[in-house]
């Protein structure tokens, strides 16, 4: 389905508060948990659950939308990920319909960010400066802070374990709310 132009499925899409009318901005995905807007860098981030292992990291570019190609990032044909169970007897139908390559580029997709093997269980991004973002995990309880280059590309990735998961976050005067799952309460870090 994420690969069907007929479906919204597997797909970003946006909506008209207008009439409701909608476009598909990005397909390929598997299951999207976070996206943000970077108005000054005029790109979305975006992450989403992988198989087992493979958490992506994708860059959707603004100004390739409403082109004539849609940007695909390759579910369920790539992935660094493997099908549950992996390669066996049982799975053989579902890698030959979906083989999950381990390279998105080789095949026509655009490649994620970042992929995370094994799966970290993403959930929320937020930019938090200058090029500077973070990114909330739950079965890993932990935070990703990171940077794009100019090229945008993932440099000084740094790991903060929290021991909780980590559902939403929210950046706003230099505090991080972090809304966590387990103990349904909010964390706040001052990143001064």
């Amino acid at each position: 389905m994420a690969q069907d132009i007929n479906s919204v499925n597997g797909k970003i899409i946006k909506v008209s508060i207008n009439n409701g009318n909608f476009e598909i901005i990005s397909m390929g995905h598997r299951n999207p948990q976070g996206l943000y807007f970077d108005k000054e860098n005029n790109f979305i981030l975006e992450t989403e659950h992988g198989p087992f292992g493979g958490d992506e990291i994708n860059l959707i570019k603004v100004e390739k939308m409403n082109k004539d190609k849609i940007q695909n990032y390759g579910w369920a044909i790539s992935s660094a990920g493997e099908h549950y169970g992996g390669k066996n007897e049982a799975n053989k139908t579902k890698y030959e319909k979906y083989p999950l390559y381990k390279s998105h580029s080789e095949h026509g997709f655009i490649e994620p960010l970042k992929s995370f093997v094994p799966s970290v269980g993403v959930s929320e991004i937020v930019k938090i400066g200058q090029n500077k973002y973070v990114l909330s995990s739950m079965s890993d309880k932990s935070l990703y802070f990171f940077e794009l280059d100019k090229q945008k590309q993932i440099i000084n990735l740094n790991r903060v374990k929290v021991f909780e998961r980590i559902r939403d976050l929210s950046f706003k005067n230099n505090q991080l709310l972090l809304f966590m799952e387990d103990t349904a309460s909010i964390g706040v870090l001052n990143l001064n």
